[in-house]
């Protein structure tokens, strides 16, 4: 009977997936928090620094800092050179600046470094249509949708 029950009990989440959590419900200042102590841990592989310096890019994105958020998607590059996320969050900036040319250069180089990042596909059709290049747009958004389809679905982090 008790472990009926036992399938009901919430366990502990990680300090990670708190700090994920907080992001995904628009939680910015709590992720900053909770991503803070992460990256404050001697111990990170240079890749878990890198994911944690990225996400906390974003929050700080979401928060209206954008320089702040540059700071920590070149720091993430600097402890991994060919983070293909960083490289395509540097890209967004780089678009709600104006600078498609160079917003296109940085999907590029994410696209080189994770040829299977969705995101970076996707973000790089849109910058090739505002530059007007529109067939390359087009292949980009496809391919996008095609690793989008076969990548496994998230579970829904709402309750």
């Amino acid at each position: 009977m008790f472990r009926f029950f036992g399938k009901f009990a919430s366990r502990e989440r990680s300090p990670r997936e708190l700090a994920l959590e907080a992001i995904a419900r628009g939680r910015y200042g709590e992720a900053l928090e909770r991503l803070d102590a992460l990256l404050a841990q001697p111990e990170l592989r240079p890749a878990e620094r890198a994911f944690y310096l990225n996400k906390r890019g974003v929050a700080r994105v979401a928060l209206g800092e954008p320089e702040a958020a540059r700071a920590d998607f070149e720091s993430a590059l600097a402890c991994v050179a060919r983070y293909a996320p960083a490289m395509a969050n540097l890209g967004n900036l780089l678009m709600e600046a104006g600078d498609v040319q160079a917003a296109i250069g940085r999907y590029e180089a994410a696209v080189a470094a994770d040829d299977d990042y969705a995101v970076a596909h996707f973000n790089l059709g849109i910058a090739y249509k505002r530059a007007g290049r529109l067939d390359e747009g087009v292949r980009a958004m496809r391919k996008a949708q095609r690793l989008e389809g076969r990548m496994p679905k998230k579970p829904s982090t709402r309750p």
